[in-house]
């Protein structure tokens, strides 16, 4: 898969996640690292989609790291949820339909993440960087 595509499934993962997060927790937030996390990787999925936007060589590796942090991520919590299986969640969705569908979005970031780095790899250093 080619840096295209991840660069452009970066914007729209962003913004799922973004709503997402919000409908998972809303009314009842929890302990605030846990969930400021998913901004960050929303933050940085976006930055990454501007950067490779403008054709920068940084971008690239930007998207890299932004696909990275979001699978890194996905990792903690899909391994969290699947210990806590038979426990209920604290949000309107059902511990083993969320479960599901975080690891199917972990199944996302472990390929932008490796297609990306994969690019990142190919592309040219800046003139000086040598």
């Amino acid at each position: 898969m080619s840096r295209n595509l991840w660069l452009r499934m970066a914007l729209p993962f962003a913004l799922f996640l973004g709503v997402a997060e919000v409908v998972r927790n809303w009314g009842d937030w929890g302990f605030w690292p846990f969930w400021v996390v998913d901004y960050i990787a929303v933050a940085l999925l976006i930055w990454a989609w501007r950067a490779g936007r403008s054709r920068h060589v940084s971008g690239v590796s930007l998207l890299a790291g932004a696909w990275g942090f979001t699978c890194a991520m996905f990792y903690m919590a899909f391994f969290e949820h699947l210990e806590s299986l038979e426990r209920p969640d604290h949000g309107p969705i059902e511990q083993r339909p969320l479960t599901f569908i975080i690891g199917i979005l972990f199944g996302v970031t472990v390929l932008g993440f490796a297609s990306s780095l994969a690019a990142a790899r190919r592309e040219p250093l800046p003139p000086g960087s040598q």
